[in-house]
This record gives C-alpha cells, sequence and structure tokens, in this order.
C-alpha cells in the first residue's frame, strides 16, 4: 500500500468512529476526567479548559467506582503475586507429558515475571480504564530495544487510534494510529535520510516543533518466510502525514495490540463500556449535587431584603461576621426564609449514586469484615464476582490475556532466551489456560457442587456405608483441588498414586507375611517347649515308679 492509500483509508476510518466520540467523550467526563480523550473533530483540552473541567464535577461517585472496577478486573484477571496462565500442547494430554511439561512450566514462570518486571503493572490499568470508560482499549507490546532486552508495554490513548479488521470473526488486526513527535526527535529516531527535507530544515531552526505522524500496523495480503522486516505477516508503516512521506517501513510477526472490547456496538467495530450505563445517573447526582450546594450556600449566607431609607443604602451593604450596618431602623434590614430543604435533594442523591456504584458493580460485594467468613459466605461472594465479571472476563480472555500472551512468547521464543523446545512438542501449538481468581470463579460452581454433595451424602454413609460405593474420592480430590486453583506440584498424578498405592499394598503384605512368620516361629516355639514339659513329665513319673 502506498502512502496515498493509507491516508484516504485513515479518512474513512475517522468518518466510522466519529458518530460514536461524543458518547465517549462525556464517558470520560464523568467517571475519568483526569483520562479525558480528545477526539478527531471534538475539542483540544488546554491545561486550563482541563482544569475547568474538572471544576464542573461536583460528584466524583462515578470516576470513584470505575477505579474500584478496574482495581477488581486487574486482580482477579492478571494479579502480579500469582502465575494466572499455563501453556498447554493442542492435542497432546498432559499426564503423558515429561520433560515438554517442565519445559513448559519453566516458560510460563519465565514470561510471567519479565511481564510484571515490566511497566505492564503500570500501563496495563491504563487500558482496563479505557475498555470500562469506553468500552475498548489499546495496549502495544514489544520489546524494549534501547535498554537491550525485556518486555514493554504501553497504552495507547482511544482517542488517536482507530482500529479495522479484515477477519471474519472481528478481531481487530488492522490499527491506525495518529500522535505528535518533535522535528529533533523525529530526527533522531528515524534518521534523516529517511526524512522529508522539509523535516531535516524544521529540526535545524525550530527542533521544538510538533509533528503529526501516523503509525499503520495491519496484514501483509501477500507475504513470505517472514524473517525480514518488509515480508512479515503484519506490515508497519510510519508516515509524515503533513509530507505524505513515510519516513519507516517494518514489520511484526504477531500483531503487537492488544484491543480488547467489553461490549461491542451492533454494526461497527467499537466498543462501549460500564460507565455507557452509569452515565445518565452520573449527569443527574453531579447535576443534582451542584444545585444542592448552591442551595446550601444560599442558606448558610440567607437571603436577606432590605430598604432604601437614604441612610441605608442595599446596594453597598455586605453581610458578614463582625460587621456593623448602619440602618435607620432595625427592621431596614431582614432576613428571608429561602424554603429550601436537604431532605429530598439528599433522598434523591443517595439513590442516584447507589445507582452508580451498582451499574458498575462497586457495590455488589460487602465490605469484608474483621470477623471470619464461613464457607456459605466465601462462595456467595464469589458466586457474585463470577456472575458480574464473567461475561466481561469472557471477552478479556479473547482480545485481551491471550493476544499478550502470544505476543509475549513469540517475542521471548525468538530472542532464544527460551531454549528449543522438547522433541515431544516440536509441531505442535500452543494454547494459554488461566488460572487466575477470576478463571478459578469461573469453575468454581462445580467445585461446590461437589462439596456439597460429599457432605450431603456423608450423612447417608453413617447409616449405610455401602453408599459411598458411588463415589470416586480420587475424582473428588481432583476436582475440588484444580478448581480452587491449588499448585499441581502438590497433586499426584493418576500413575502416581496407583504407584503409591502398590507400594503401600506391598509393604502392607511383606507386614502381613513377616507377622505370619512371627506367629508361626512363636506356635512353633510354644509346641516345642510343652513337648519338652511332657517329656520330662514322663521322665519324672518313671523315676517314681521305680
Amino acid at each position: 500500500m502506498n502512502t496515498d492509500q493509507l491516508c484516504s483509508r485513515l479518512s474513512q476510518l475517522k468518518s466510522l468512529r466519529a458518530q460514536h466520540e461524543n458518547h465517549w467523550r462525556e464517558c470520560y467526563q464523568y467517571g475519568a476526567p483526569e483520562r479525558q480523550q480528545v477526539f478527531s473533530g471534538g475539542p483540544t483540552f488546554s491545561g486550563k479548559e482541563r482544569e475547568t473541567q474538572r471544576a464542573d464535577l461536583f460528584d466524583s461517585t462515578a470516576s470513584e467506582a470505575v477505579q474500584l472496577l478496574v482495581a477488581s478486573i486487574m486482580s482477579g484477571v492478571t494479579p502480579a503475586n500469582a502465575l494466572w496462565f499455563k501453556a498447554v500442547p493442542d492435542g497432546l494430554d498432559s499426564t503423558d507429558m515429561t520433560d515438554g511439561e517442565r519445559w513448559l512450566e519453566d516458560v510460563c514462570n519465565f514470561m510471567w515475571r519479565n511481564i510484571h518486571a515490566a511497566n505492564f503493572d503500570s500501563e496495563a490499568p491504563e487500558t482496563v480504564t479505557d475498555v470500562t470508560v469506553a468500552g475498548w482499549g489499546v495496549l502495544y507490546i514489544d520489546i524494549d530495544r534501547e535498554a537491550g532486552g525485556g518486555y514493554v508495554f504501553e497504552s495507547w490513548a482511544p482517542g488517536s487510534c482507530f482500529i479495522g479488521s479484515t477477519r471474519s470473526d472481528g478481531l481487530i488486526d488492522t490499527i491506525y494510529r495518529e500522535h505528535t513527535m518533535t522535528a529533533e526527535a523525529m530526527v533522531n529516531t528515524y534518521g534523516a535520510n529517511n526524512c522529508h527535507p522539509s523535516i531535516v530544515n524544521r529540526a535545524e531552526k525550530s527542533p521544538n516543533d510538533a509533528i503529526s505522524l501516523l503509525h499503520v500496523i495491519c496484514p501483509r495480503k501477500s507475504k513470505g518466510a517472514g524473517q525480514i522486516n518488509k515480508d512479515m505477516p503484519f506490515a508497519s508503516y510510519h508516515i509524515d502525514i503533513q509530507n505524505k512521506h513515510t519516513v519507516k517501513e517494518s514489520g511484526y510477526h504477531e500483531f503487537p495490540c492488544a484491543v480488547p472490547r467489553m461490549r461491542r456496538i451492533p454494526n461497527s467495530l467499537y466498543g462501549n463500556g460500564q460507565m455507557s450505563m452509569a452515565l445518565p445517573d452520573a449527569k443527574s447526582a453531579n447535576r443534582l449535587m451542584r444545585r444542592t450546594l448552591e442551595s446550601a450556600d444560599l442558606s448558610l449566607g440567607g437571603m436577606w431584603i432590605a430598604e432604601d431609607d437614604g441612610v441605608l443604602n442595599p446596594h453597598t451593604v455586605s453581610i458578614g461576621p463582625r460587621k456593623v450596618i448602619v440602618a435607620n431602623s432595625v427592621d431596614s434590614m431582614k432576613r428571608l426564609d429561602d424554603g429550601t430543604t436537604f431532605q429530598v435533594a439528599e433522598y434523591l442523591l443517595t439513590g442516584l449514586q447507589g445507582s452508580i456504584r451498582k451499574k458498575l458493580m462497586a457495590d455488589q460485594l460487602p465490605p469484608i469484615g474483621t470477623q471470619q467468613m464461613t464457607a456459605t459466605e466465601i462462595n456467595t461472594r464469589i458466586e457474585i464476582i463470577r456472575q458480574q465479571l464473567g461475561p466481561v472476563y469472557g471477552r478479556f480472555q479473547a482480545e485481551y490475556l491471550i493476544p499478550i500472551l502470544d505476543r509475549c512468547f513469540g517475542l521471548a521464543f525468538r530472542s532464544g532466551v527460551l531454549g528449543a523446545p522438547p522433541e515431544e512438542l516440536q509441531g505442535r501449538n500452543l494454547s494459554f489456560k488461566f488460572m487466575s481468581p477470576m478463571a478459578r470463579a469461573q469453575r468454581i460452581d462445580e467445585v461446590i457442587a461437589t462439596e456439597q454433595f460429599i457432605e450431603s451424602i456423608a450423612g447417608a454413609a453413617q447409616i449405610d456405608q455401602t453408599v459411598l460405593d458411588n463415589v470416586n474420592f480420587d475424582a473428588v480430590a481432583q476436582v475440588t483441588g484444580k478448581g480452587r486453583g491449588v499448585p499441581a506440584s502438590i497433586l499426584r498424578s493418576a500413575n502416581e498414586v496407583q504407584e503409591l498405592r502398590k507400594e503401600r499394598a506391598e509393604a502392607q503384605q511383606r507386614q502381613q507375611e513377616e507377622q505370619q512368620q512371627q506367629q508361626m516361629q512363636q506356635m512353633a516355639g510354644q509346641a516345642m517347649a510343652k513337648g519338652l514339659e511332657g517329656q520330662m513329665a514322663q521322665q519324672m513319673g518313671s523315676k517314681v515308679m521305680q
């Protein structure tokens, strides 16, 4: 594709996105004002304008609830303190793996350590915030080449990104990103030979001038082995928009961006976030809070009536403490009852704030106290999490987690730090399974049902022990252990359990044989002793008769 085609496609993508931008702008205004986006065709925000916009916010319930939801998603999906994924080869039973299983376990631990050792935990919350507020976000994944290696993550603002898809399933594989760079930085990044001559001149005369750039990432229609930059499956173009000049062309082995969406807009590639549901209540609460504060100020300062009697001039009177007002009579100035009642406003505001928290899932779990919870309470809390965030988590797996892990695995594997995979994994595709708290919450129904069944059948077993023949307790241990997220290292495989039981049975058999031998020896000794006693008795009897 040439530069003119790419710029023309950008115009088309802008027109497709423009119809949703006003709604997203309002969602950011009330849900995440610190991350307010500048969308195409909309107003730009200077520092003063941003401060004015923040000053117009009187209720922070929505922004607080958004932060709580983002924290819940981050801690439930990608916790930094526990491994939240594992790699499994397609078409291979994990119980048959030996060297391959250990190699994959080492790979996952390497990826997890390096993901969280990088800037993932600082950039990912920004993307999750965008997904919660606007309904979609962009997280870029690459290697930190300037620092000599390691992962690097960048949360790209949705306001500067335009997305597309060439796939039948609608997964995003095309992105156009507008951004700016100073003329001096542009020359240093791309080289003077690759920049337009006008940019080189501006870098010398006005190095701080902002230059508009377009970064395009899209699939290549024709590709070869994918070993050189211009032959990889995904193309990358860096374009000087003003001069319509390509300053760099390269490529990627995998699509380098994860573009999660919360809820897709019908007939569109874009999405709407949870903030869309709470936006009407957030606007009403903000307006009601503003009116309530104005009424409170009026109630505190009071409304006064004054008579212009030649001595008192109402136009120059200022009400305040430690002031003396000169009047002809004490009746020349009186305070009026403003008739304001705060009970209705407080009732309405409480209802609106509660509705906002509910729609943003901030009040779905009651606060955890210091008292110890029962198993039923714990299961209820987990069930609430699963019901509320389950649909969100399902889409997050396909559009957020899997692209991140595929990209990180590809970067690490091609760099050679993972080493060669064992022979049993050659030619197999890998898929990732998730072990995060949210993934365990998705499987908790099976665990709860199993535990409740065992608890109920235990009572029947007190009457009739044969009822336990219906239960495979080995399967019970595996289901509850895996469902609870028990580390695989402490669970024995079926072969290991069989071998252990075989050894135990052999040991018991040897012990029984030893006991039998001891009993036989004791019986032989007792028989011998009785025989000797009999002989002695006979000899004594013979002597007496003689």
